[in-house]
This record gives structure tokens, C-alpha cells and sequence, in this order.
């Protein structure tokens, strides 16, 4: 007579056979009927979650893991299975429920509070993410100087405490002296700081500890300033740069770095050959930019955001916040630092709370807005009244410098009326130009060729156009090119507008001890000048191109 258990092994090996065999429904029929016997679940509850998962079944893969916790709830790869699943299924909270429930019983696993750290900063908990990257160090876990780089990186990226990035950093320099990613990160930060000897000196260090590490070369070169174009650091990048096996990315990099060195040794057309490679190079990796889909866009919030809709909108919020915005490359960030001199004045920087918001809970955007609920409008408003109050709890008047936040003027308005829109303007071609001097992000694909970086920049002005005919008297133009001009004037309109007291710190705003993060960060400690004012008649016989599109209807 055939024992219970040889009949359990029996039935178990066939619904394997049946699972290896692609035949899925019989496969969970089998298992189904050995779980109802009630021997070895939990071997079967396995087989049956793999065969969920096989099967595209995520959820029925789910409950099978809660079942594996039941039965074994001090295992940690179920509860780390089940975290994978859901972060997959895109339920943050469920994955991060998964790690806090095993840590309740076995709080010392130093590597579940890593996982729960990297989870917690996928979903934007960031202080939540640091203090389980603090518990993983707490209770010892090997190569603790990865975890305080990711700490470092969420200090100085998302809750701008760029001191205790810099500690951590240094920390994990420590631990590894030679660990190159902490160094490069490092280097960055006194970049962001201004202070370029310090970044120099971090960014040699690591090509003399990895003549491989070409991104440090790259940033080196953007670095370093250059009066010939001979210096034996231009002469290296270009010997990179021409290596078919270095990374497309890195070409691209090593290119702008060569174009910003030649251009600064006056070799233009050098500088103009080396800025169309890497635009080349660049254009490879970016999504194509779509004209049509740029005008529809513009003609959306337009439409959407007409008189009509100003004259409805109920009031949502009594704050003034002020906003900085205008082209990429038209003034914004020298514009901020000369408010943030002001010493009623913070420097927000490029704050994506709304293209965050918009991308998460408003597509498809601006359509999505027709009747919307005016208590979403106020909750949307105070959410971003809570995220500044949090990053900068100590300031009076925070200035978000977000340039493409023009796109979403009409939001902005309709959330706060007396909102300060600063919007930042410059000379067409030397505009064009200076975006297609810069390795821009994927949203800004339009940056790799003159002829679409002119027709986004000829959309720009017709909805900023649209913007001032709706709400004009909120709207403060300030001209690069008149700035460099005649500073003190510029400078005192714009306070006005924003309701602050004259400030001779203003003139000073190169002095400001702040960090900046963006691409203008060195023009910006130093005095005003006018030299990229009409910077592009250096480059005057390779724009015929740019400024015939400039011109076109």
C-alpha cells in the first residue's frame, strides 16, 4: 500500500513536470490539490508562486508569498521576493511595508535596511531612506562606503543639506580612499560650491588612480581653464574622444569639454567642429524631438488656459511665491543669485515639484485640468508650500529657478495669483547657441540641433506671448544683455517687482557663498561681464542655418 508521503512525491514530481512542460493550468491544479493535503506547503507554495510568476500572474504570486510569510515569517528572501514584486507592480508602499515588517523581527539585518534605504529613495522618502542607510551602517554592513555615497547623494540632491553630503562623502573616503565613485561625487560638490581647486585636484586624483575613469577627464576639461589650445589636457581628451571604443556617452561629454576649451582659447571654429560632434554623439541617445508634438503642446495650454478659464478660476492660495523661468541658457541663474544676495532672499534652485506633480498626478496634462476639482487645485498648492517650507525652513522668500516652468505659467497662476514670475530673456542666437553648447537632459532633445533648439525657442515666445496677454502684470521681464548693461537699473526694477528693499549686496552677487547647480556655475562667481553678450559672432559663419530658422514664419 502506497504511503501519504509517496503519494505527496508522486503527485508533486508529476505537477512539476506538468509546470516544466509549459502546461500551466494543469500545473496549478496539481499544486492547488497537494496545498489541500496539507504536507510540505510551503515546498509547494514555492513551485506554485514561481508558476504565478511564470504566468504573468503577479498577483496570485503575491498572495502566495504572504502565505510563505505565514508559514515562515522569520525568512527574509520571502519578504525581500514579495518587495521586489510589488516595487514591480509599482506599490511602493506595499514593498516598503515588506521590509519594515521583516525588520520589526529581525531588526539587525544590516542588508534589509540597505534595500529598504534604496527603496524608500526610489519613492521619494528621503529622509526615511537615510535613516535606514544609518541603521545599515549602525548594525555593519560590508562596503559601508557605498551606503554613505547613496546617503550623500540624497543629502545633496533632494533635501539640499550639502554639508552633511560633503561629510558623507568624505566618510566614505575614509572607510575606501581610494573609492572613485565617493571622489567623484566629492569633486562635484566643490564644483557646485565654486571652488575649483579643490575640484581640480579630485578629479586628477582620480584619473592618477584610473587613466580609464574618462568621465573624470571630461569634467576635468569643463573645469579647468584653458588659454591654449595646444595644453597637453585638450590634446589627451582629443586622443580619447577619436577611441571608437569609448562609450557614446562619454564621447559626448569629452566633446563639450573640448568645445568650452577651444572656445575659451579663442579657436572657434575648433570649438564649433567639437560642439557638432558631441551634439552628433548626443542625438544618438536622446529621444528625437518632435516639432508637431511641441506645437500641440503649445496650442493646448493655450487653449486650456485662456481668458475664460482666468475669469472662472476660483482663488486657491494668498502666497506670493517667486518664480524664475525663461529659456535654458537666457540669464535664470545669474538672475537667482543676484536675488538670493538679497538678505531677504533664498536660492532655491531648479525646484521640479511641479514637473514632478504634473508627470505623476496631472497627465494628460494640460488637458487633465478641465474640470478640475478646485480642492485638488488647493491641495497642489499648499504641497508645494509644505516641500519648500521643509527643504528651507529657516527662509522668507524662496525663489524657484526652474526654467521650463514657462510651460506651466497658467498652473502656477491659477494656484497662487500674487505669484512673482521673473522671466528671463536673451539675444535669439546667442540663446540658441549656449543651448547647443550644453549636454542637456533627454526632456530638452531639442538641444542637439540649431534648427529645432530655434523652433522650441520660437514656441517659447509665443506661449510666453499668451502668458503676458493673460496675466501680464505678474509677469517681470529681465534682458540679459540690458543687465550687463546697466546692472543697477535691472536689478533695482526687479526688487521692486518682488517687493524688497534695495540691497548693494545685489552687485555683489559673486561673493555669495551658496551652491550652485547648474551649468552656469562658474559665470556666476564673478563679476558681471559682457562677453557672452553677442557671443555669437565668433561663431557667425557656421549660423546661417540658425538664424534663417530664427527668422521663418
Amino acid at each position: 500500500m502506497t504511503s501519504n508521503i509517496e503519494q505527496f512525491r508522486q503527485k508533486f514530481t508529476k505537477a512539476q513536470s506538468l509546470h516544466k512542460g509549459g502546461m500551466f493550468q494543469g500545473a496549478e491544479a496539481a499544486y492547488l490539490e497537494l496545498l489541500a493535503s496539507g504536507i510540505d506547503n510551503e515546498r509547494i507554495l514555492r513551485s506554485l508562486t514561481q508558476l504565478y510568476l511564470h504566468g504573468k500572474k503577479e498577483q496570485a504570486a503575491a498572495t502566495c508569498f504572504e502565505k510563505l510569510i505565514n508559514i515562515a515569517p522569520d525568512q527574509p528572501q520571502y519578504y525581500e521576493n514579495l518587495a521586489n514584486l510589488y516595487h514591480h507592480l509599482g506599490d511602493g508602499n506595499k514593498a516598503i511595508s515588506c521590509y519594515r515588517r521583516l525588520l520589526k523581527r529581525q531588526p539587525r539585518l544590516a542588508d534589509s535596511h540597505y534595500n529598504l534605504g534604496i527603496l524608500l529613495k526610489q519613492y521619494q522618502f528621503y529622509d526615511e531612506a537615510v535613516a535606514a542607510y544609518q541603521n545599515a551602517l549602525d548594525y555593519g554592513i560590508e562596503r559601508p562606503e557605498e551606503v554613505y555615497l547613496n546617503m550623500g547623494v540624497i543629502y545633496s540632491d533632494h533635501l539640499r543639506q550639502e554639508q552633511k553630503a560633503r561629510f558623507a562623502m568624505e566618510a566614505a573616503l575614509k572607510v575606501n580612499p581610494n573609492y572613485i565613485s565617493a571622489m567623484f561625487n566629492l569633486a562635484s560638490m566643490y564644483e557646485e560650491a565654486g571652488d575649483k581647486s579643490a575640484a581640480q585636484d579630485l578629479f586628477q586624483r582620480i584619473i592618477d588612480l584610473d587613466p580609464f575613469y574618462y568621465s573624470a577627464l571630461a569634467r576635468l576639461g569643463e573645469v579647468k581653464t584653458f588659454t591654449d589650445s595646444e595644453d597637453p589636457l585638450i590634446l589627451k581628451m582629443k586622443q580619447v574622444a577619436r577611441k571608437s571604443s569609448v562609450d557614446i556617452s562619454i564621447r559626448t561629454n569629452l566633446y563639450f569639454a573640448l568645445g568650452k576649451a577651444l572656445n575659451g582659447c579663442g579657436a572657434f571654429d575648433d570649438a564649433f567642429a567639437c560642439y557638432e560632434l558631441a551634439n552628433q554623439y548626443n542625438k544618438q541617445t536622446v529621444t528625437p524631438y518632435d516639432r508637431a508634438v511641441q506645437e500641440q503642446m503649445t496650442n493646448d495650454l493655450i487653449m486650456t488656459f485662456n481668458k475664460k478659464w482666468f475669469d472662472d478660476i476660483e482663488p486657491v492660495s494668498d502666497a506670493a511665491p517667486i518664480f524664475i523661468c525663461g529659456m535654458f541658457r537666457s540669464g535664470s541663474t545669474l538672475t537667482e543669485q543676484i536675488l538670493a544676495s538679497h538678505p531677504m532672499v533664498t536660492a532655491g534652485g531648479e525646484v521640479d515639484f511641479f514637473v514632478r506633480e504634473i508627470r505623476n498626478t496631472l497627465e494628460p496634462y494640460p488637458v487633465s485640468l478641465s474640470g478640475i476639482e478646485p480642492g485638488k487645485l488647493a491641495k497642489l498648492a499648499q504641497k508645494y508650500l509644505d516641500h519648500l517650507k521643509k527643504t528651507f525652513p529657516t527662509a522668507k522668500n524662496i525663489t524657484d529657478k526652474r526654467p521650463d516652468n514657462f510651460l506651466h505659467l497658467g498652473l502656477l497662476k491659477s494656484l497662487y495669483p500674487k505669484a512673482r514670475i521673473i522671466y528671463t530673456s536673451r539675444n535669439a542666437t546667442d540663446n540658441c547657441l549656449s543651448v547647443f553648447f550644453l549636454r542637456l537632459g533627454n526632456a530638452m532633445n531639442y538641444a542637439t540641433d540649431l534648427k529645432d533648439t530655434a523652433h522650441y525657442y520660437k514656441q517659447s515666445t509665443r506661449l510666453v506671448s499668451h502668458w503676458k496677454s493673460m496675466f501680464g502684470e505678474n509677469i517681470h521681464e529681465v534682458n540679459y544683455d540690458e543687465l550687463v548693461k546697466n546692472p543697477q537699473t535691472v536689478i533695482e526694477d526687479m526688487l521692486e517687482f518682488c517687493d524688497l528693499e534695495w540691497s548693494e549686496d545685489c552687485l555683489e552677487f559673486h561673493k555669495l557663498d551658496n551652491v550652485v547647480k547648474t551649468a552656469s556655475v562658474w559665470q556666476v562667481r564673478e563679476p558681471l561681464y559682457q562677453k557672452s553678450s553677442g557671443r555669437w559672432r565668433n561663431f557667425e559663419t557656421h549660423l546661417s542655418e540658425l538664424q534663417q530658422a530664427l527668422k521663418s514664419e
